[in-house]
């Protein structure tokens, strides 16, 4: 069976991403020709993505980003 994944690319504090992925794996996960599963990227160790401002503003919080 196909497997497919519902990638949550946000790691940033206040994401809204994290409703619509659950949305769309609501809808997804009533086929029966594929199987889905929900991919959240802050499960993983990626320290560089929790900022909770975009890279542009420069507006650093965390002492890994700002090295």
């Amino acid at each position: 069976m196909t497997k497919i994944g519902i990638i949550l690319g946000s790691t940033k504090p206040g994401r809204n991403g994290e409703a619509v992925a659950k949305w769309v794996y609501n809808i997804a996960k009533q086929r029966e020709d594929a199987q889905f599963e929900l991919v959240d990227v802050k499960d993983f160790d990626l320290p560089l993505y929790d900022e909770p401002y975009p890279a542009m503003m420069q507006q650093y919080t965390k002492e890994h980003t700002k090295k």
